[in-house]
């Protein structure tokens, strides 16, 4: 029961800035579901754009799918993700706002 009310909290959406294929968006909306197996499901929209990343993070790295297609990412800093498929065809960029410009 713990653990359903902690993805529940995980998975409430969040106002974060966006850039798909290097041309910034503004702002969307995140949401983020956490598996049990620490797998993320990290699901935003701008407006009818809706971008989708599943996988999992290591030490600032990222693995999985950007709209079903094989990804990678990393963290610029903290708070800060870029996204690309491996054909390097897509990329997608997602940052809270305050640390859009980096914290560490």
């Amino acid at each position: 029961m713990i653990s359903l009310l902690i993805l529940a909290a995980a998975a409430a959406p969040e106002i974060v800035g966006c850039s798909l294929d290097e041309v910034p968006v503004a702002h969307c909306t995140m949401t983020d579901t956490v598996a049990h197996d620490g797998s993320h499901r990290l699901l935003f929209q701008a407006g009818t754009t809706r971008i989708l990343f599943a996988g999992r993070s290591q030490t600032g790295w990222w693995s999985g799918t950007l709209n079903g297609k094989p990804a990678m990412g990393y963290e610029r800093n903290r708070g800060n993700v870029v996204f690309s498929t491996t054909d390097l065809k897509q990329s997608f960029a997602w940052w809270y706002p305050r640390d859009e410009h980096g914290t560490y």
